[in-house]
């Protein structure tokens, strides 16, 4: 009864080590002044992709220097993930555009991949976390 008791115990207090999720590493580049703030976010599915407020984690960093940044996003299950960043020189928190509707601040996305008319699908930018493995990635801004 003391061997059972026992491993119970010890599997409830080790299992966490062993259930822990995944992590993504985004370096931004290409950060042209300090005005503002860096608004990065992870979507997880095409109906959410791009549509502020709907990330399942986001991060708004006020960037200290030119240049370039880095941040982790930690603790995200095995899953379908894409990441979008972008600078909001003026703070007001949406992508300002021109009359055509092409942005007028810096943009990027995870894969650096951009869309010919308008921004790319999820499914161009997206990338597969399995087996909690981290993903990494330099995104820069254009």
């Amino acid at each position: 009864m003391k061997k059972i008791i026992f491993t119970i115990v010890a599997l409830v207090f080790t299992t966490p080590i062993f259930a822990q999720n995944g992590l993504i590493e985004v370096t931004v580049t290409g950060i042209q002044n300090t005005a503002g703030t860096i608004e990065i976010g992870v979507y997880d599915h095409k109906s959410s992709f791009l549509n502020y407020g709907q990330e399942i984690k986001s991060a708004r960093i006020k960037p200290t220097k030119t240049g370039g940044l880095h941040y982790t996003f930690e603790n995200l299950p095995d899953g379908t993930y894409a990441v979008a960043v972008w600078h909001d020189v003026n703070g007001n928190r949406e992508i300002d555009k021109n009359i055509f509707g092409v942005p007028k601040e810096a943009y990027g996305f995870s894969k650096n991949v951009f869309g010919p008319f308008g921004p790319p699908d999820f499914e161009d930018v997206s990338f597969q976390i399995v087996d909690r493995k981290d993903m990494k990635f330099t995104i820069n801004l254009e």
